[in-house]
């Protein structure tokens, strides 16, 4: 084997020692570049929502630092402290958790959108009900049985068999287990819009929420209207079956005691709340023909 000679040995370990150089060059100095380099954004002190995210998916590394968790200023001054650091491979892995835009999880985005998961239906109370009511109201959105993973039973007419229990139970399964997905921008965006409470409970406080309440047959200054209506709907056989004297303080007395009625019991919102916008509020408001 013939020998390299001396000058081209040392032309080749000159080279090696250069591009050693020019990689010692490249590398970061300081952990701010390194997670830089990686493509990460780092938080700025005033972005709340996203330092709150970073709390809530890391709690347990946060503790295991030795840090404060019932707030953000702990892991803030830990990244300041360290975020120029030289001497970093220590560092990088829990700085790439807590130092940057970095969320891992559907509930994680939501907080850095919202500051908190609070406008979601929140456990415990009212929340079996919140679920019904929800479902209800979203149960007609293309998609969105099969977002969720239930089908209900239809009966030979093809109408739904309404079970609000199992409806609940699958909704409320769907909402709590999306929130620990890896992140997917349309998933977060389905969380945020159906996983959250709609606001009112009963036929009532939807007619007021819509600003419907001086449109009720109820009110005094819609006596007038009231008989009108009442005439209208005195000979059907839908109404005959329901009153009990014939004549128009029984449709007052019918929409006085169903207007209370709670949208997460059953058949409230597939037949009680279409006849009620019908027979209790002025005709140019009604939007079913049912009765």
């Amino acid at each position: 084997m013939k020998a390299l000679p001396t000058a081209a040995f040392m032309g080749l370990s000159a080279a090696g020692l250069g591009g050693l150089y020019k990689f010692h060059n490249l590398k970061p100095k300081t952990l701010r570049e390194y997670l830089e380099w990686q493509g990460l954004r780092l938080l700025s002190e005033s972005e709340e929502n996203y330092w709150n995210a970073v709390l809530e998916e890391n709690k347990d590394l946060i503790r295991n630092l030795g840090l404060d968790t019932s707030g953000t200023d702990a892991v803030k001054s830990w990244c300041k402290k360290n975020i120029d650091s030289e001497s970093y491979d220590d560092l990088k892995n829990n700085a790439s958790l807590l130092c940057v835009d970095n969320p891992k999880t559907v509930k994680g985005r939501l907080i850095q959108i919202d500051g908190s998961t609070n406008k979601l239906i929140q456990s415990g109370g009212e929340e079996g009900n919140q679920y019904k009511v929800a479902y209800v109201f979203r149960k007609h959105i293309d998609g969105f049985h099969a977002l969720i993973g239930y089908q209900p039973e239809m009966d030979d007419k093809g109408k739904e068999i309404e079970d609000l229990e199992k409806a609940k139970d699958a909704f409320k399964k769907w909402c709590t287990e999306s929130l620990d997905k890896s992140i997917d921008e349309t998933l977060v965006q389905s969380v945020k819009t159906f996983c959250t409470p709609k606001g009112f409970s009963s036929i009532e406080e939807l007619i007021n929420r819509n600003g419907e309440k001086s449109l009720l047959l109820t009110e005094d200054s819609n006596s007038e209207q009231l008989k009108s209506k009442y005439d209208a709907i005195k000979e059907k056989d839908s109404w005959k079956s329901e009153s009990s004297t014939g004549n128009q303080q029984d449709l007052k007395d019918w929409c006085t005691q169903n207007k209370d009625k709670k949208f997460h019991d059953k058949d409230v919102f597939s037949e009680i709340y279409p006849k009620f916008r019908f027979r209790c509020l002025k005709e140019d408001s009604s939007t079913s023909s049912k009765h």
